[in-house]
């Protein structure tokens, strides 16, 4: 019976935290539980169990604005944050070959409570990666990793 509790409890905290892209426009709703993704799918890597979008996102290239909400669900009061940029389209699923270059230093985030989180992360200036050349039309995407309490990452990524 204790591990059937234990399992229950693991369980519950697979299916909590997820984070919701806002800003740009995500690749879609990934937050979506069924049997082939029992867990949701923002746990797979590199983009959330999405594939790439062909309705991309205009973003400046000399970088811009980023907002989205942590903590979709309830589950963890603090988390590490990580946004990379991937270039191209040589990669899995047609998107970057890697997501390899930071855009800003990593940074934790620490809520009130276990709940979900009350509002959305705003950075109003986030730079393209130190020594990235890009050109407009150039295609990347945008990664946004939370890193939850537990150790497990969530993906969620704009194109």
């Amino acid at each position: 019976m204790l591990a059937s509790i234990l399992i229950a409890a693991v369980g519950a905290a697979l299916v909590s935290a997820h984070t919701v892209l806002t800003y740009p426009g995500w690749r879609g709703d990934n937050l979506i539980t069924n049997d082939t993704f029992p867990y949701g799918m923002q746990w797979m890597y590199p983009c959330g169990g999405m594939n790439t979008t062909t309705n991309r996102t205009y973003w400046p290239v000399s970088g811009g604005a980023i907002a989205f909400q942590p903590g979709w669900f309830q589950g963890h009061a603090t988390a590490q944050i990580f946004i990379n940029l991937g270039f191209g389209t040589d990669g899995p699923n047609g998107g970057p070959p890697n997501m390899s270059n930071p855009m800003i230093p990593q940074f934790g985030i620490t809520g009130p409570s276990k709940n979900p989180y009350s509002g959305t992360i705003c950075l109003p200036q986030v730079p393209l990666p130190v020594n990235a050349s890009v050109k407009a039309g150039d295609n990347a995407t945008i990664q946004v990793v939370e890193l939850a309490v537990h150790g497990a990452a969530l993906y969620s990524v704009s194109d």
